[in-house]
């Protein structure tokens, strides 16, 4: 009997040391994952992000698009750094990954480069499309400043040598259904 117990504490201590670890390294690789995208550093962004990402969308064609959606021919946009003030979901082993939603604040200036003329139209198609919780209208910059939340989705498995990457999530889950199966969004709440 007193082995019994020993091995179940045993078991139980390594189980939560091996927990810690995981949100201690998911926490560490969310952050850097943040600041990538805030400072839209291409490579951290690329050596972040999900791999299986690429198989549908080529780094090349990605880095074209972030270029083309920051500074086009209507507006530049220019995403700063602020704290994330993470909320992470329940680490979820579904097969032989694991997932984690992941929750984080972004602050986004949006700048058009013909005057506005509809602001308060803007602002709150900015509000519902993004779910943005503040957003403000600069008329001397002709610049919006854009608050809202966003999620991400981590996931650790053999294909990132089991460490964390990420994806966004978007309202649709687009890109998460193109590479993860029915059963996994079911078992995340998607």
């Amino acid at each position: 009997m007193k082995i019994k117990i020993a091995f179940l504490s045993i078991f139980f201590i390594c189980t939560l040391s091996s927990i810690a670890q995981d949100i201690k390294s998911l926490k560490t690789e969310a952050l850097k994952y943040h600041k990538a995208n805030a400072s839209m550093d291409y490579d951290a962004i690329f050596a972040t992000t999900y791999p299986k990402v690429f198989e549908i969308i080529p780094k090349e064609s990605m880095k074209e698009m972030f270029k083309q959606m920051m500074d086009n021919e209507q507006f530049s946009i220019q995403l700063v750094e602020i704290e994330p003030q993470f909320t992470f979901g329940e680490i979820k082993k579904i097969g032989n990954q694991k997932f984690c939603l992941i929750n984080q604040n972004n602050l986004m200036l949006m700048k058009f480069k013909t005057p506005m003329e509809d602001a308060e139209a803007m602002i709150e198609i900015f509000k519902k499309s993004m779910d943005a919780e503040k957003v403000a209208f600069n008329k001397a910059n002709n610049e919006f400043k854009i608050e809202h939340r966003s999620t991400f989705i981590g996931v650790s498995d053999e294909l990132t040598q089991n460490k964390w990457k990420f994806l966004n999530k978007d309202k649709e889950n687009q890109l998460f259904n193109m590479i993860f199966d029915e059963n996994i969004k079911t078992a995340l709440g998607l």
